[in-house]
């Protein structure tokens, strides 16, 4: 094989291996998207949040609308505000909500990626199409993604 086709082959792969990275970045970015509107998590809803300034003091690391910042605010209770204590306190149910729904979410785009990455590349991530995307190829996915699937209908 000449030079000049060797080139071909690793510009195909090269090309591949960006179309893959792009799908999974978009896919990513859907679904943060997804999940901080899920959990409310707005710049204006973050200045209005009256747990702002503890997440800022000891949460300043942590990405907002993640799972880990509900964590760091439990950890924390004893010193957060009043205000965030009580505002924390009347979010205690639906708050409990949204972290098991992260919680899929994140379990489901571990479960599913190479199957995204296998069956879904060229999909639009918008709009439920990587959902249509796997059921379309629900009995050739892989079983831990089908169950994934599963919890996120329940």
């Amino acid at each position: 094989m000449s030079k000049k086709g060797t080139a071909v082959v690793v510009d195909s792969k090269e090309k591949e291996m960006k179309q893959i990275k792009r799908f999974f970045l978009a896919t990513l970015a859907a679904g943060l998207l997804c999940l901080g509107l899920m959990l409310g998590t707005s710049a204006s809803a973050a200045d209005e949040n009256p747990c702002s300034e503890d997440i800022a003091k000891f949460c300043q690391n942590i990405r907002p609308g993640t799972p880990a910042l509900m964590d760091c605010l439990e950890k924390n209770e004893n010193e957060l505000s009043e205000a965030c204590k009580a505002y924390e306190a009347k979010m205690g149910g639906p708050r409990m909500e949204r972290r098991e729904q992260a919680r899929e979410i994140a379990k489901f785009r571990q479960a599913c990626t190479n199957d995204i990455v296998r069956f879904c590349k060229e999909t639009d991530p918008g709009q439920g199409g990587i959902i249509r995307c796997l059921n379309e190829h629900g009995k050739e996915i892989s079983p831990s993604c089908s169950e994934s699937m599963k919890a996120l209908k329940e």
